[in-house]
């Protein structure tokens, strides 16, 4: 049996191997200058996503590009977080996938789109892994959008879930379901981060202590954006109040109940100088709508760079594996951006202007 300095070693000599594997710029740019999604294909077919692209039938498409990017994906995480210290955050971040495929599912249900058309969508590979395809099954093959929700007694969302269904039926407004289902993962996630065993040792610091860095800016960064997007949303004070996770980090939850009570996005926003998001804050935008993503993808491509450091600042300690499987996101989240450009006839320009970098 290794000791837990042989895992943290072991676990992050893995990730440094998978970082090395990372598409570099000059070689995404050539992804972006693929002609058709033939050629993006073959060219994805000489970096790691090989043997993922590999399992795609012909005729390609960007959605079937973005799920095989995204398996990718979960077989690293699910690799990874078999090894690392800490394991059980790994364990909790992994849910993302599945909140990703639960918001499609119950989205399309809401629509009265058919199993058939749902199949398209989701990715039950990353199901497989963790053996929890059955219940993934069962939530698609429901008859209606109450069964669907139904299905899902027992398992981590299905409180959210019942809150978010109950707003849907008052005011059909699909968007809900993506507001409960985040809180739902956020909530699991810092509920096992603050299980996470401290030592007893002095000069030791413990796993929780050394992940914070990383947790805190995703639940701050979580609370920020919800209460922003639950105001453009005309949530009411209580029901923004009810999807903020606690407890909060740095972001205090005064803070953010006073973003709350704000008349408007614009002003809730503003409040947020005072805080270390003032470096997120758009200078210019078009709409409040514009406003939101422009903040929210400013605090991405923070993340982005942040996790990269992580390799030289915190080298060989639990952060990689989590930094690791973050920076593999983006790279996913760039290529699926790439191969729907391409399909749609989008500028390379454009394309490029939209990847996080």
């Amino acid at each position: 049996m290794r000791s837990i300095l042989d895992d943290v070693t072991y676990s992050a000599t893995k990730a440094y191997s998978y970082r090395g594997g990372i598409i570099d710029a000059q070689a995404i740019t050539s992804l972006t200058e693929s002609s058709d999604l033939d050629e993006l294909v073959t060219k994805l077919k000489a970096t790691p996503y090989d043997a993922a692209v590999s399992r795609i039938s012909t005729p390609y498409s960007a959605r079937k590009i973005e799920k095989a990017c995204y398996e990718h994906v979960s077989d690293i995480h699910c690799k990874l977080m078999k090894t690392s210290p800490g394991g059980e955050l790994l364990s909790a971040y992994y849910l993302k996938h599945i909140a990703r495929n639960l918001k499609i599912i119950l989205k399309c249900k809401a629509l009265g789109k058919s199993e058939t058309e749902l199949e398209e969508y989701v990715d039950l590979y990353t199901e497989e892994l963790i053996g929890r395809r059955d219940l993934l099954v069962k939530v698609m093959t429901a008859d209606t959008l109450q069964d669907a929700v139904d299905s899902l007694s027992g398992s981590e969302f299905y409180k959210d879930i019942i809150t978010a269904l109950k707003m849907y039926n008052d005011n059909p407004q699909i968007n809900v379901f993506d507001v409960y289902i985040d809180k739902a993962y956020h909530t699991q996630l810092v509920n096992t981060y603050t299980k996470l065993d401290t030592t007893s040792i002095p000069i030791v610091e413990s796993i929780s202590i050394k992940l914070r860095p990383i947790i805190s800016h995703y639940i701050d960064s979580y609370n920020v954006i919800s209460v922003l997007r639950a105001k453009q949303w005309n949530f009411d004070t209580e029901q923004i109040k009810e999807i903020l996770i606690k407890p909060t980090f740095d972001i205090k939850l005064k803070k953010l109940n006073q973003m709350a009570l704000t008349d408007d996005v614009e002003t809730a926003m503003k409040m947020l100088e005072s805080t270390s998001f003032r470096r997120f804050i758009p200078t210019s935008f078009d709409n409040l709508a514009d406003a939101i993503s422009l903040l929210d993808s400013n605090i991405k491509n923070y993340e982005y760079h942040k996790f990269n450091k992580v390799f030289v600042w915190n080298a060989f300690t639990e952060l990689v594996s989590l930094a690791l499987i973050r920076i593999k996101e983006f790279e996913a989240a760039n290529i699926a951006t790439i191969s729907f450009g391409i399909e749609n006839n989008i500028e390379t320009k454009i394309i490029q202007e939209n990847l996080t970098q």
